[in-house]
């Protein structure tokens, strides 16, 4: 099964979260967009499709959030 991709990027003054490179919604805190993803991303997971949740900060730098920390082993990029 093919891994979900959750992103959030900033566009504008818009944080936007994306699934699979489709816009889903726009938040005005950075904070509210990655706690959809995350949310989304558990329930995800919980019905067997593996999912990620990436943000891409205001630098460019883009991190990777594990939607449940204790179940997920770390990733190296």
């Amino acid at each position: 099964m093919q891994q979900i991709a959750l992103d959030v990027t900033l566009h504008g003054s818009f944080w936007v979260l994306t699934r699979d490179g489709k816009r889903l919604h726009e938040f005005s805190h950075a904070e509210r967009a990655v706690h959809e993803a995350v949310r989304l991303a558990r329930e995800l997971e919980e019905s067997g499709q593996p999912a990620r949740v990436r943000v891409e900060t205001t630098r460019g730098k883009v991190i990777e959030v594990l939607p449940d920390p204790m179940r997920s082993p770390p990733q190296e990029h």
